[in-house]
C-alpha cells in the first residue's frame, strides 16, 4: 500500500477515534518508513522530499521520534533525530531535528518544548507537515 497511504489511513482512523486501526496503520507506515531509513543510511543517501513516499516516510519517522520523546526514550529519540539531520538536504528540516535534539538533551518534556520553543501559529510554506518554526527562545538551548 505504501507509506503515504498507510499514513493517511492512520490519520483518518485518528479522526474517527478508531485507535486500533490507527495503531495498525501507523505501525505499517512506520515499518515501511524504517526500510527507507535503513536504505538511506546504508547507501549514504538523503531523503527525496519531492517524492511523496519518501516525504511521508520522513513524516512517519518524525512522528515516531516524538513518540520516543513522549515515552521517555530519550537516547533513542536523540539518536534518531541526529541521524535524520544527516539524511535531509533541507536546512529548515536539519534545524528542526537539531532543535528537537537540543530540547531532548536539555531534559525538556515534549509538550513544554512545543509550547515554549515552537511557533505553533506558523505553518511552514514548504513543509506544512512538520513543526519546524522555532521561537527565538530556542537559542537558549544552544550551548
Amino acid at each position: 500500500m505504501g507509506v503515504k497511504n498507510h499514513y493517511i489511513e492512520f490519520r483518518n482512523a485518528l479522526t474517527k477515534n478508531d485507535i486500533q486501526k490507527a495503531e495498525e496503520e501507523f505501525e505499517k507506515a512506520y515499518n515501511e518508513a524504517f526500510i527507507y531509513y535503513q536504505q538511506k543510511l546504508a547507501n549514504n543517501e538523503k531523503f527525496n522530499l519531492k517524492n511523496d513516499e519518501e516525504r511521508f516516510a520522513l513524516i512517519a519517522l518524525t512522528d515516531n521520534l516524538i513518540g520516543f520523546w513522549k515515552e521517555g526514550m530519550i537516547d533513542d529519540a536523540v539518536a534518531l533525530a541526529e541521524s535524520l539531520v544527516e539524511l535531509v538536504d533541507s536546512p529548515k528540516l536539519k534545524e528542526m531535528f537539531k532543535g528537537y535534539s537540543l530540547g531532548m538533551q536539555s531534559g525538556i518534556d515534549v509538550d513544554t518544548f512545543f509550547r515554549e520553543y515552537l511557533d505553533l501559529s506558523k505553518v511552514d510554506a514548504e513543509f506544512p507537515e512538520f513543526l519546524c518554526n522555532f521561537k527565538e527562545k530556542i537559542t537558549e538551548l544552544v550551548k
